[in-house]
């Protein structure tokens, strides 16, 4: 099935849209590819969330232990801020140059950075300038998780069946709730095996050491990719986009305000569910290693949730989905925060495993939203723009606001205001959009 959309600029006939020649095996592997890179995006983005104690004791000393987890914090969010510029800066180059080349350069910048993170001396060995470089190295993250998500969705999207697109892209984001698996498993075991005395010293530093051979082995698979078969017929029928920041900047603006909008939950829920809730299971009064197993249990629930979620949004369209989450989050994260600020390690597991049902709705359905309403010759631009703005603006402040609101308040459950108000503005935003889904309409 193939639909066509067109663009701004004068064109002899409509682009290509989406369609869907990759079947059977190339299929299975090009989801692969997608999937390994969306594994080191975020085990980095996890790595930091859940060792920020760890992180902000070596590297922000502070005689309130509060306060340098805050300064942890704003360094994590720092990297978001990077977001929309490697976005702005990758985004049209997959627009002009090819998807998978962007597919290429972002999982390398993630995977070096990272490991970098892991060998970095502290303070005591370098001074100032290793907080410095710590912030240089998260900017380098972020710059390049810019390009990253929009140019994996994009290519799976453009070889997807159109009814198995929420499927196959929801395992995308099963891949990048997977990559929060991993390292919360990574994590686990190595405070079981390192000392507790010896684990802020350097036993920290082994899981983001092992960035490096987990980039090499995403950027093989990356590179067994062929180009994506919508952005190659772009390439031979002459139709690819000279300007695709601009043409999206000027053609449809509007989009990409609902674009930021849409996302405003996607990002709360994922960051605040991925990488606080870790601090805040520890603070209610668990042990490490038990904050490490609610978390664990949460995220392999989340990573069973998101595909059947996709699979629904096949069937009943993306908007239902999403905005039932957004209902979902919007009246439910106080009394699961209660739960899970309770201090039961019973009760967490349950407030864990229900939020997993929630982000499964949240997250799933969003990214595949982008590519049925954006043009396919500036999809990635206006992708990366409305994407990336919006998890600068509501991803890269949701742990320092999730430690400031319960800092403030001394109310544990108090970071639950942050998702209403996310969930709220992503439901107003969705009742915007039109469903291509499920009207089976291309844009125009």
């Amino acid at each position: 099935m193939s639909e066509h959309v067109q663009d701004v600029g004068p064109v002899a006939s409509p682009p290509p849209g989406l369609s869907a020649p990759s079947t059977g095996s190339d299929l299975r592997r090009v989801v692969l590819g997608g999937v390994a890179g969306q594994i080191i995006e975020f085990y980095d983005y996890a790595l930091y969330g859940l060792l920020a104690a760890s992180i902000a004791r070596v590297f922000f000393p502070a005689d309130d232990p509060a306060s340098g987890v805050l300064a942890a914090f704003a360094v994590f969010g720092v990297a978001n801020v990077m977001r929309p510029l490697g976005g702005l800066v990758l985004g049209p180059l997959g627009d002009r140059f090819g998807r998978r080349t962007v597919l290429l350069a972002s999982v390398a910048g993630i995977s070096v950075a990272t490991f970098l993170v892991g060998i970095l001396p502290g303070p005591s060995a370098i001074g100032v300038a290793a907080p410095i470089l710590l912030v240089l190295l998260r900017l380098l993250q972020g710059f390049s998780a810019g390009g990253e998500v929009i140019s994996v969705v994009t290519y799976v999207a453009e070889h997807s069946p159109a009814k198995r697109r929420g499927l196959l892209t929801a395992f995308l984001q099963s891949g990048s709730t997977g990559a929060f698996l991993l390292a919360s498993l990574v994590v686990y075991l190595v405070s079981a095996v390192v000392p507790e005395s010896a684990f802020d010293v350097w036993g920290w530093r082994i899981p983001f050491l092992l960035a490096l051979p987990l980039g090499v082995l995403a950027l093989w698979l990356r590179f067994r990719l062929d180009e994506s078969p919508v952005f190659t017929q772009l390439r031979a029928e002459g139709e690819i986009s000279r300007t695709p920041l601009r043409d999206a900047l000027t053609g449809r603006p509007w989009l990409i305000v609902q674009s930021i909008g849409v996302v405003a939950l996607t990002f709360g829920s994922s960051f605040v569910f991925l990488t606080y809730f870790p601090t805040m299971l520890r603070a209610a009064g668990l042990t490490s290693q038990e904050a490490f197993l609610v978390t664990t249990v949460g995220l392999a629930a989340s990573v069973v949730t998101q595909p059947l979620m996709g699979a629904l949004s096949d069937r009943v369209g993306r908007k239902p989905v999403a905005l039932a989450a957004a209902v979902f989050f919007a009246v439910g994260s106080y009394p699961l925060f209660g739960l899970m600020a309770s201090g039961s390690l019973a009760a967490a597991m349950v407030g864990m495993s229900l939020l997993a049902v929630g982000l499964g709705g949240a997250v799933a359905v969003v990214i595949c939203f982008f590519t049925e309403f954006t043009s396919s010759r500036t999809r990635m631009a206006t992708f990366a723009v409305g994407y990336n703005i919006g998890g600068a603006l509501f991803g890269g402040p949701a742990l320092f606001l999730a430690q400031l609101l319960t800092v403030q308040t001394g109310d544990p459950s108090s970071p639950a205001y942050f998702l209403m108000g996310t969930a709220v503005i992503s439901f107003v935003a969705l009742l915007s959009i039109r469903d291509y889904a499920r009207t089976g309409e291309p844009i125009r």
